[in-house]
């Protein structure tokens, strides 16, 4: 395989290496999985949130029970201490059980209305369980399906960078410094072939002049016109 054909190939092997590089950097799943990660603390920040709602009200509730037991011990005292032979005692029984049962009433609303409020945090809470527990098996599967993938680029670099290595050695010292140097000028399009009489990559047209001049040289010049490798003999087959 002649020096033109193996520089070629090499700078096809650099860009292949590039864009796999940017690709694993690049990778949509990660940013997607970042964009899930995010989501989910906003979902476990709901669920703590819905946690503290619950305690709250079932915290209220208690107290309601609490009050109603009260007022319960409070009517069967003034029951026992009231003289139902004495008138006085009688209307002033009959003033404290009032006063006793719209207390009662009042908190009858106020737990009817703390049962509502507990039943919708409790359904939202159910909801929100489920919801999360589905997403987590999302991210755990897309989290796989991103491993395997970046898995099997990384694979592909190293694979790539050690036959690099290997066809960047089995380069004349020469041609792989003056390689390394037109790659980094020319930001890895460091190599064009020459076919007809119009370069792979710049694309002007040579005069029949230059023209002589390339049939002197030895499958590898420089363009007279972008100054990249210029390979004259690549075998088609790259």
């Amino acid at each position: 395989m002649s020096l033109g054909t193996n520089l070629l190939k090499l700078q096809e092997l650099d860009l292949a290496l590039e864009r796999d590089r940017a690709a694993l950097a690049e990778m949509p799943e990660i940013a997607e999985l970042a964009r899930k990660r995010r989501a989910y603390q906003k979902l476990k920040a709901d669920e703590t949130r819905l946690f503290a709602q619950r305690k709250d009200v079932e915290a209220i509730l208690a107290e309601l029970d609490g009050r109603e037991q009260d007022c319960n011990d409070d009517i069967g005292i003034a029951q026992r201490r009231t003289d139902s032979s004495n008138y006085r005692e009688v209307q002033q029984l009959e003033v404290d059980l009032g006063i006793l049962a719209k207390q009662l009433d009042k908190i009858a609303f106020e737990r009817r209305e703390q049962t509502e409020k507990l039943d919708e945090i409790v359904r939202k809470q159910e909801y929100l369980t489920a919801y999360i527990a589905k997403f987590e098996k999302s991210v755990v599967a897309d989290t796989r399906a991103a491993r395997d993938k970046a898995s099997a680029i990384k694979e592909r670099i190293e694979a790539a960078e050690r036959k690099r290595e290997a066809m960047l050695a089995a380069l004349p010292a020469d041609a792989s410094e003056r390689y390394t140097a037109a790659r980094t000028r020319f930001r890895g399009l460091a190599v064009e072939r020459l076919e007809g009489n119009v370069p792979s990559v710049c694309r002007m047209a040579l005069q029949e002049s230059s023209m002589d001049e390339l049939r002197r040289a030895e499958g590898v010049t420089e363009c007279p016109y972008c100054h990249r490798i210029l390979v004259t003999d690549a075998e088609d087959e790259i």
